[in-house]
């Protein structure tokens, strides 16, 4: 594995202290190559005092791997697809170096990235082959897994699998997992800063080597931060000194335009983790953070997030040629956004239970979580034309904001008006009041409202994929045909309407989401027939 001059291999002292008096634990008796990463049965039972030999960390022999050779593809039309993932794909993901990741250098280092660029490309650019490609992508990661083969090359093979991968595949937990952990065995936990004299010491070709691993290593960090925030689960990469030298890192004069965009990630994973973490419950109490305190912080955050958004979109700014367009600007608009949302999302639930029944004391929490929403949905309308290239996250973020909007003004505002039915339904103490015709009015227009929405439901069933297609026709990415999983705190999440009217701007982006609430002609009748019919009350 290729060192970093920011942290050196420990010791033998420092790893294993087997000369320690009274050290019975595996770590002092065993075999210290194998308690040292390289954890096999043929190294724990060795008896030799040096290193095992074992097989190279290479493919078997005797079978070509380069998809060139085995005839998938021309070397003409490899390379036009190479370049166009570097050109178009790659600045969404800000995973690869164009001065260091040339052809040449990707197929000769590693037939695995190779082909997964490859077939990611193709995907996008070039469907013919794109089967081939990626059946072949699938072999190469069983052979890595097989083999336990560890490299810089196999865990960005691994990641770019996972940011366009096919609708059905559900690995992305798993193998983010495994890509960590594989680092974890190549000690790029153990990566720390370092100073500029010794950056100048090396050669270029080796300091591009070296911002390879520590650029894989902050998307990975990236990753799991994110993944961790939409399922729920423990993140694996702990926040250090390394972490947060990403600003420093950003302006090494060797950078890359796309390392721009990465900082800005780890800097919002690294903002929201600590506010969402203040958030959870206490395991050992059962506690939050009180609301009053809560929406301080909150409004703290939001006022981090536009010095963040105005920062990054600066710098992004900076490197570009007048009549150059990048993805960076939409990016970063897009995750603050989505931050946001998810920031104020996340106290609606305690708004809207007992102890906090009037939502009108805390509409700026409640009205802050709808901008979010409506604010990304209106920038994927703006940047259509970027879309088509966008990583799985793009849709999974469309959809979790399309979903809250949903819940936010249709379920919640039936909920609402049947419970003011049912208040007004306890005053009514004799028929024909002003109240109970209050109450079988409202009654009414609730069950309206419900009988039409389960009946467009049945006649058009809505997916994930309606959510951007008026701003992308052409968008043909299988991807977003499934609704993802979405957090715990959006189905649980019960708002009440707004009190504040809606902004003209207010419209959904697909007609099949419409809540029906800027619909004319659908009011005109279920006013009409909740009026007309308010001696005849509708039953479900």
């Amino acid at each position: 594995m290729n060192k970093t001059p920011g942290y050196s291999a420990p010791s033998m002292a420092e790893t294993v202290p087997a000369e320690e008096p009274g050290n019975l634990q595996p770590s002092g008796v065993l075999n210290q190559e194998a308690m040292r990463g390289k954890f096999s049965l043929r190294r724990i039972l060795s008896t030799a005092d040096g290193d095992v030999m074992e097989p190279p960390e290479a493919f078997p022999p005797g079978r070509p791997e380069d998809p060139i050779e085995m005839g998938i593809l021309s070397l003409s039309i490899a390379k036009s697809l190479f370049e166009n993932f570097v050109l178009v794909l790659n600045p969404y993901i800000s995973q690869l170096d164009p001065q260091l990741h040339t052809f040449f250098y990707v197929r000769q280092k590693s037939p695995f990235l190779f082909t997964a660029v490859l077939a990611m490309s193709a995907k996008t650019f070039n469907p013919i082959v794109y089967n081939a490609l990626y059946d072949h992508a699938q072999h190469l990661y069983t052979e890595v897994f097989r083999n336990g083969l560890k490299s810089t090359e196999i865990v960005q093979a691994i990641l770019i699998l996972t940011y366009w991968k096919q609708p059905q595949d559900t690995r992305a937990w798993t193998s983010i997992g495994y890509a960590i952990r594989m680092c974890m065995d190549m000690e790029w936990h153990k990566l720390a800063p370092y100073s500029t004299s010794s950056r100048l010491t090396m050669g270029e070709a080796r300091r591009r080597e070296i911002r390879n691993i520590e650029r894989t290593w902050y998307v990975l960090f990236v990753y799991d931060r994110s993944i961790s925030l939409q399922t729920g689960r423990p993140w694996m990469i702990e926040r250090n000194a390394f972490i947060e030298w990403i600003d420093t890192w950003c302006t090494d004069a060797i950078a890359d335009r796309n390392d721009d965009l990465l900082g800005a990630f780890v800097n919002l994973r690294l903002m929201s983790t600590s506010i969402f973490s203040l958030h959870a419950p206490s395991r050992s109490r059962g506690e939050r953070v009180p609301l009053e305190d809560m929406e301080t912080l909150l409004s703290l955050k939001k006022a981090s997030i536009e010095r963040w958004e105005r920062r990054w979109v600066q710098e992004v700014d900076k490197k570009l040629l007048p009549e150059e367009e990048t993805c960076h600007k939409f990016l970063i608009r897009f995750y603050g956004m989505h931050f946001r949302l998810q920031l104020f999302s996340l106290p609606l639930q305690d708004v809207l239970s007992s102890a906090y029944s009037d939502s009108s004391l805390h509409l700026d929490i409640i009205w802050a979580a709808f901008t979010g929403a409506m604010d990304m949905l209106r920038l994927v309308s703006q940047h259509s034309t970027q879309l088509y290239f966008a990583q799985d996250s793009i849709h999974v973020m469309t959809a979790y904001s399309a979903a809250f909007l949903v819940k936010e003004i249709e379920s919640s505002t039936i909920s609402a008006i049947r419970s003011a039915a049912q208040a007004f339904s306890h005053q009514a103490s004799a028929p024909g009041t002003s109240c109970e015709l209050q109450a079988r009015f409202l009654h009414n227009i609730a069950t309206k409202v419900a009988q039409r929405k389960r009946k467009e439901i049945v006649a058009t069933p809505t997916t994930a994929s309606g959510l951007d297609r008026h701003a992308s026709e052409n968008h043909n990415h299988s991807e977003s045909s499934k609704l993802p999983f979405l957090p715990p705190e959006v189905n649980q999440a019960m708002p009440q309407p707004l009190e504040q009217p809606l902004p003209d701007a207010f419209i959904f982006p697909h007609p099949d989401l419409d809540p029906l609430f800027m619909d004319d002609g659908a009011w005109a009748d279920i006013l009409a027939s909740a009026a007309f019919n308010t001696q005849n009350v509708v039953s479900e």
